[in-house]
């Protein structure tokens, strides 16, 4: 039976990039995915849509600014370097983020796709992990875990027969042949699907975006204001009270569910020109909202909601509702063997170091990617962060500093 100091569940960007600067240590690890392979939220792969942080917060560069897997060496690899300087841009295409991490992948030796960990228990010295790949079953022994199983889309109770955000492409030629759609929601994949929408629509048809938010509201863009995506703000946010840090978890809507100002813009561009000729912009924009139900009958969506502050009932008719309702954190059901620390419903206990605490001592360590604002704030979802979180796992596996995590100090006092 194969021995692993550690075994990676799951093959997303964060994984992956444990799996990358993996490379460079003495540690032997393997990841599993249940995918086929490597496809990064393939329904919002929208053309012309970038991704919301730095080229060179990638995989690696800021563990290890020399790493083959860097997106700087991708680009040199696949003759688009110079392009990429001529158009002098520091945002990635989110299409070409996904052909990034297809490359990475194919630079690695240790990802499993078709593989999904269907058990974990506890040994002495560590983890027995059970795999399914092929109709078959198998099992290694690993000293660690490394959980990366992500987040599914959530769709509230009372909303029927709904496309989620994470569905877009595939139903996108379906939507864009309906005369009444509306987007549900806020934030980036809202905005991006409306902008998608609207540029297409004929005169005809009618696109609404309704949220509940106070107002379409951008992407936190202020230099001081990223600072909270720093080492010494995440060490900050840990050391606080579990109440404290969801008090503090509520005032972060700007910097997770903001929208791109170049989407703003762009969508703000689309209904000035559709309006041009003084012809109605046919796309309601709708704030304070609260959406209760999408009810479903006969090909059509009825949406019923309340104004918050008004109180005014608004109800209307669609062909086809998109809802960007977020996503919720996967938990494998084997987790519910492990002796965990919950410091609430769902909400695990955390140390610093990103293992998740035990009621009792065992011979390995499960480190997690998934589930962690409620322990260490925004940049849980942060790309370019969680470079130092897989530097930080890393160190503690193979027991040295493997990866200097340096304290470029922020001007903020935290």
């Amino acid at each position: 039976m194969k021995q692993f100091d550690f075994v990676a569940i799951g093959c997303g960007p964060y994984n992956l990039g444990l799996m990358a600067l993996a490379e460079k240590t003495e540690l032997h690890g393997v990841c599993f995915e249940q995918r086929a392979e490597m496809m990064w939220h393939e329904g919002m792969l929208i053309e012309g849509m970038t991704m919301q942080t730095h080229y060179l917060q990638d995989l690696v560069t800021l563990a290890d600014p020399t790493h083959p897997s860097s997106f700087l060496n991708y680009l040199s690899d696949t003759g688009r370097l110079q392009t990429f300087i001529t158009q002098e841009q520091d945002k990635i295409p989110r299409t070409e983020y996904n052909r990034y991490l297809r490359w990475v992948v194919n630079q690695l030796s240790t990802i499993r796709f078709n593989h999904y960990v269907s058990d974990v228990v506890v040994e002495e010295e560590g983890f027995l992990v059970t795999v399914e790949s092929d109709g078959r079953s198998t099992q290694v022994h690993t000293r660690h875990l490394v959980l990366g199983t992500g987040a599914a889309p959530f769709v509230p109770d009372g909303f029927e027969q709904v496309i989620h955000t994470s569905d877009y492409l595939t139903y996108r030629d379906v939507l864009k042949d309906r005369y009444r759609v509306a987007v549900v929601g806020s934030g980036q994949s809202a905005a991006e699907v409306f902008l998608d929408l609207l540029r297409e629509a004929t005169d005809e048809q009618r696109v609404d975006w309704i949220t509940r938010s106070e107002q379409f509201e951008s992407l936190e863009a202020g230099k001081l204001g990223d600072e909270i995506f720093s080492v010494d703000y995440v060490d900050y946010f840990h050391k606080l009270p579990y109440d404290a840090r969801q008090e503090l978890l509520g005032s972060f809507e700007r910097f997770r569910h903001g929208v791109n100002p170049e989407t703003m813009t762009s969508i703000y561009e689309t209904l000035y020109h559709r309006t041009a000729e003084g012809q109605a912009a046919k796309a309601d924009m709708m704030t304070q909202v609260e959406v209760e139900s999408i009810t479903y009958d006969w090909l059509t969506h009825r949406l019923k909601g309340t104004q918050r502050y008004t109180g005014e009932v608004i109800e209307r008719e669609y062909d086809l509702v998109v809802v960007a309702t977020g996503y919720r954190p996967v938990v494998p059901s084997w987790v519910n063997q492990l002796p965990v620390v919950w410091e609430a419903e769902g909400e695990w206990a955390v140390r610093d170091t990103y293992e998740v605490i035990m009621n009792e001592s065992l011979g390995g360590k499960l480190f997690t990617h998934t589930n962690l604002e409620h322990s260490h704030g925004p940049a849980a979802t942060n790309l370019g962060m969680a470079v130092y979180r897989n530097a930080v796992i890393l160190n503690d596996m193979a027991g040295e500093t493997v990866y200097p995590i340096s304290h470029q100090k922020p001007f903020t006092t935290f």
